[in-house]
């Protein structure tokens, strides 16, 4: 843990404000939820909450919506790359890039045609050459908030309606198992 100088007082009501430079550095929007909690010596420690991630059984549906599509796919929750199938793997933990942030934004499912790495990850290394070809990235929302996306991946054939269908409704599905 790192000291950062900055001190701040809590208000009449319990809450404290996380300086900006704090939260654009750990990428906390808006909205995030924040796990909180206390160490042994009284340390209070908030961490992003990422439900998404505390799925289980995650990678039975992947699986599941490979052999359904026959396409690669990953999901993420509102910040990086939480599981994929195996061609994939390497964009695990990566930060998503803006045709993901901009589909999880628009609160609809997105076709990109000819998808480059940036549109998936943000981190890429450029030097890695990665044939995405067509990728469908259907938002995970629950009670008005997207929390993640699915994303179907394909570059053997063009992505329709079948694998739209099918991210959209893994997409509800893994909301309902998310009971917030």
């Amino acid at each position: 843990m790192k000291a950062t100088g900055i001190v701040r007082k809590i208000d009449n009501l319990g809450r404290v404000v996380i300086p900006k430079e704090i939260r654009e550095e750990m990428k906390i929007d808006n909205g995030n939820t924040l796990e909180i909690f206390v160490d042994q010596d009284e340390t209070v420690i908030l961490k992003k909450y990422s439900p998404v991630e505390e799925l289980s059984e995650l990678q039975n549906y992947i699986d599941t919506l490979v052999e359904t599509t026959n396409c690669e796919v990953m999901i993420t929750d509102s910040d990086k790359v939480i599981g994929s199938s195996e061609a994939m793997e390497k964009y695990i933990d990566r930060s998503v890039g803006p045709g993901v942030k901009e589909a999880m934004s628009n609160r609809r499912t997105t076709l990109i045609n000819s998808a480059t790495e940036e549109d998936i990850c943000l981190d890429c290394d450029k030097r890695e050459q990665c044939e995405l070809g067509s990728i469908l990235i259907s938002p995970i929302m629950k009670q008005g908030d997207v929390l993640g996306s699915v994303i179907i991946s394909s570059t053997e054939k063009e992505l329709g309606d079948f694998e739209s269908k099918v991210a959209e409704t893994t997409a509800k599905i893994l909301s309902k198992k998310l009971g917030l």
